[in-house]
């Protein structure tokens, strides 16, 4: 006979002993009497049954009491799901296959507060699980197994809520991926009757719900896992079976409008989608990969607040150099660093600060990624020929004061960008560097004359993002051998760093929140001359020293200091290898 009924199946050491415990609880609380214990208990020798069963059948005690002592027992609330339905909020947080893989339900949504329903409450991955998805605190409460298990069969049937969530095991019966329509703006926030749009809808909902930067879908030999990047790091969040891909990467194919029946090539396009009010544009790469197509969405939140200079996370002296190179009439600036370093939101937040209603402040972008009011955005088309280099042209046209370029990408563009510079425009654009000095020799690799550079280039800045320490629960520590060989020409005497360790507040990771580390070497007429004659990059490096230039190292180190971020951090986006040189020959400089 199958077990029912508050049964708990496979549970925990902790919830075994409250159910061998029951007789004694039930008695304690004065729920049942000795002799009608006894009586259950002879005629379980023959049904077999569990004792809770018995119980509730003979009418010796009712499911809530029952349910009521063993959640008093494990010290969490119970759920009667006979009375309390899931609201659809709630049941819209988790993925199906989560449910039924951990058996939980959420029932309700309190704030930043979800409650689930559990056969298990301290089942800890399962709660942890739910936490890393959904984004929200969890507060487990106990439901009865079998109501449970039969909640979460009917979500899976779809017959509660209409299809509430993304339901994978749906999606396995759908057969027919080619009857996925085309939408222009597609609402993730909608419950869907098509099974692997629901499920695809579902990815993308809760990746943005949870303030992720990019979606990675990779198919492996039976599964397809699926990661987000928060602060810059990859979290698995989900997976689903391998015969899904096709059918996955045929509606985000749809959706960013690529060939749906090209399997060998890569593919790029862009998605536009609404949730919760808001508008998000996704760009998508699709890669052949071994087991399938891997997928990547970059996911651009143009509602989010645009953050102002002072909210980047600048140092006071890289920030005085920046606004200084900002306000000038003309030249070119140029912010380099690795996709995801911040360079784009760091141009936006210049052209909020210096924008005004006596400027023509345009900008060509690939895509926009922020509207601000006040600038006149457009963004690039390369299927219809709309590039870089052919908008610029055209923006040049247009009698602008300052030109944002989105990113120098070939020798045309630049060069327009560097002309423009030379006649009267301010001009703001990114570049792919590892520092700010390398900028110049990867401008002169791509066909940019020395001396056409020198003539035009006003500053570069290098920028990377380091994840901030959790407020609520870092911890103050001695810094190791290591920590202290590099720490030390900084702060004299004993060591101290803050260690991440991790709360609800967190989600477990021990950071929250990111800030920009910088270099930004300015060019004033002695660097300009180092330009135009070839002079290396170390030489020109050691001249900045003296204008103001800061190494991104020293930027980190101070910020390690400071408790803003950890050593470990610090260490996984800047190179610390030729620190204590650059720190030895600085101090004589600023003496």
């Amino acid at each position: 006979m199958g077990r029912t009924g508050i049964n708990y199946g496979k549970t925990s050491l902790a919830m075994e002993k409250h159910l061998e415990q029951l007789e004694d609880l039930l008695l304690a609380h004065r729920l049942v009497s000795v002799e009608q214990l006894r009586e259950a208990r002879e005629s379980q020798r023959i049904t077999l049954e569990p004792l809770a069963d018995l119980l509730i059948r003979r009418g010796f005690v009712s499911e809530v009491q029952i349910l009521k002592v063993l959640a008093a027992r494990a010290g969490v609330a119970p759920w009667n799901l006979s009375q309390e339905l899931p609201s659809k909020e709630a049941m819209g947080k988790l993925p199906i296959e989560l449910c039924r893989k951990y058996q939980m339900l959420p029932v309700q949504v309190r704030g930043d507060l979800l409650m689930v329903a559990m056969r298990n409450p301290q089942d800890m991955p399962a709660i942890e699980t739910a936490r890393a998805v959904t984004g929200y605190r969890i507060e487990p409460v106990l439901a009865n197994e079998t109501r449970l298990s039969r909640a979460i069969d009917n979500l899976l049937d779809g017959r509660n809520h209409g299809n509430v969530g993304a339901t994978v095991a749906q999606a396995m019966l759908e057969v027919k991926g080619a009857s996925l329509e085309d939408e222009e703006t597609h609402a993730l926030g909608e419950i869907d009757t098509r099974p692997v749009v629901s499920l695809v809808n579902q990815i993308l909902a809760d990746a943005i719900r949870m303030r992720a930067s990019d979606i990675h879908l990779e198919p492996r030999a039976s599964v397809v896992e699926v990661r987000v990047r928060l602060d810059g790091q990859l979290t698995k969040v989900q997976e689903f079976p391998r015969a899904l891909l096709p059918m996955v990467t045929a509606r985000i194919k749809i959706m960013s409008e690529l060939d749906i029946v090209e399997h060998r090539l890569p593919q790029d396009g862009r998605i536009t989608a609404q949730l919760d009010g808001r508008d998000i544009d996704m760009r998508v790469s699709v890669l052949p990969n071994h087991h399938g197509a891997r997928i990547v969405l970059r996911i651009l939140d143009r509602s989010s607040a645009l953050l102002p200079l002072e909210g980047l996370g600048f140092s006071a002296h890289n920030l005085g150099l920046f606004r200084k190179l900002i306000t000038k009439p003309y030249g070119l600036i140029l912010v380099t660093g690795p996709t995801g370093s911040g360079k784009t939101t760091s141009l936006y937040a210049a052209l909020n600060e210096i924008k005004d209603v006596s400027r023509n402040i345009m900008t060509c972008e690939d895509p926009i990624e922020y509207d601000i009011a006040g600038i006149n955005q457009s963004q690039v088309n390369e299927k219809v020929g709309l590039t870089f280099a052919c908008q610029l042209r055209a923006i040049l046209r247009q009698d602008p004061d300052v030109v944002l370029v989105g990113e120098v990408r070939d020798q045309e563009t630049a060069e327009i960008a560097i002309r423009a510079s030379m006649t009267g425009h301010l001009v703001l654009s990114t570049l792919h560097t590892n520092d700010a000095p390398s900028a110049i020799n990867r401008l002169i690799d791509i066909g940019i004359s020395p001396t056409l550079l020198s003539t035009s280039l006003i500053g570069i800045m290098a920028q990377r993002l380091v994840r901030l320490l959790c407020r609520n629960c870092r911890a103050k520590d001695v810094a190791t051998s290591d920590e202290a060989k590099v720490l030390s020409p900084y702060h004299p005497g004993p060591v101290s760093v803050w260690r991440p360790c991790g709360c609800d507040a967190c989600h477990g990771t021990g950071y929250k929140g990111r800030l920009a580390v910088n270099e930004l070497l300015p060019v004033p007429s002695e660097i300009q001359q180092m330009i135009s004659t070839g002079a290396p990059l170390e030489f020109i490096r050691q001249a900045g020293l003296v204008h103001g230039f800061t190494p991104m190292q020293d930027d980190a180190v101070a910020r390690v200091l400071s408790g803003e971020t950890s050593f470990e951090e610090a260490k996984r986006v800047v190179f610390f290898d030729d620190l204590l040189s650059a720190k030895t020959q600085a101090l004589p400089k600023a003496a």
